[in-house]
């Protein structure tokens, strides 16, 4: 913003405010990795043995290179980073409470799904006693499935896109955790796999065998199906007993029951369906 030929962000039809936005780039590269990272990247390599203003070091050049990279017209809309920017500072899960102030643990405490927390010891952007602060506030708020991790790692910001094996290792360690692991989506897999094949074997397709296959179906527990999800299992039926519909037919079939055409089936509109 403080180049000239920003002009207040009208400069669409001017000149490019080429100078700011390669001097944003520049000072972003360095808080996106880590100290150690550079040390070990570039430590004190020169470009030169002369004595150069800001032309002496490899890091330098490195980082230089960054920011021209960003600034070539049509790399990004300085505009665009702004208002991102300014987004992300107004961004708040804040609500107000009872007294009517704005509380952190009030907007979060209805969030009790798992959650995974991650910190990096080298990251400069999202230190890690923020992150074990979010951690702390989500437990405090109720949150019985909390998961935090902190890495070790060299990459600082940028290890959530580089370390694979670290940052893999969490999200792995996440899913597993117990009671809403992998192993609990697996078993609950199985078992739904399992009474679907023998309503379609037995041909049982009363109300309390649907509403036993809608609640398989159901594994986000948020009381409705996609909609393509019952198109697949109706299908199914229909040639388990001989009935050709083709797969356009029955699609067209389950959008009627779709009352808010949100491409979702709730457990009403499920069991109204006359499958029998």
């Amino acid at each position: 913003m403080a180049d000239p030929n920003w002009n207040k962000g009208d400069y669409y039809d001017g000149l490019y405010p080429t100078e700011g936005l390669r001097l944003a780039r520049q000072a972003g590269t360095i808080t996106y990795r880590s100290g150690p990272e550079w040390q070990t990247r570039f430590g004190r390599s020169r470009t030169t043995n002369q004595l150069k203003i800001g032309e002496n070091f490899e890091i330098e050049k490195y980082i230089r290179h960054q920011g021209s990279k960003w600034a070539s017209k049509g790399g990004i809309d300085p505009n665009s980073v702004i208002w991102m920017s300014t987004a992300m500072d107004a961004f708040t899960l804040e609500k107000e409470d009872k007294s009517g102030k704005l509380s952190l643990m009030e907007g979060i405490k209805e969030m009790q799904h798992p959650s995974l927390i991650i910190g990096v010891q080298t990251d400069v952007l999202f230190p890690v006693w923020q992150q074990k602060e979010v951690a702390d506030i989500l437990r405090r708020a109720g949150n019985e499935y909390v998961t935090y991790y902190e890495l070790d790692s060299l990459y600082g910001h940028d290890t959530f896109l580089l370390d694979k094996v670290a940052v893999g290792g969490a999200v792995k360690g996440h899913l597993e955790q117990e009671p809403w692991g992998a192993n609990r989506m697996l078993r609950e897999a199985a078992c739904g796999a399992s009474l679907i094949l023998n309503t379609l074997l037995d041909q049982d397709f009363s109300a309390v065998a649907r509403e036993e296959v809608f609640y398989a179906l159901d594994t986000d527990h948020d009381g409705c199906l996609v909609a393509d999800e019952v198109v697949a299992l109706l299908y199914l039926i229909l040639n388990s007993r001989g009935k050709k519909m083709s797969l356009k037919e029955v699609t067209d079939f389950v959008s009627k029951f779709d009352s808010n055409s949100d491409g979702r089936i709730t457990k009403k509109e499920f069991l109204d369906m006359p499958i029998s």
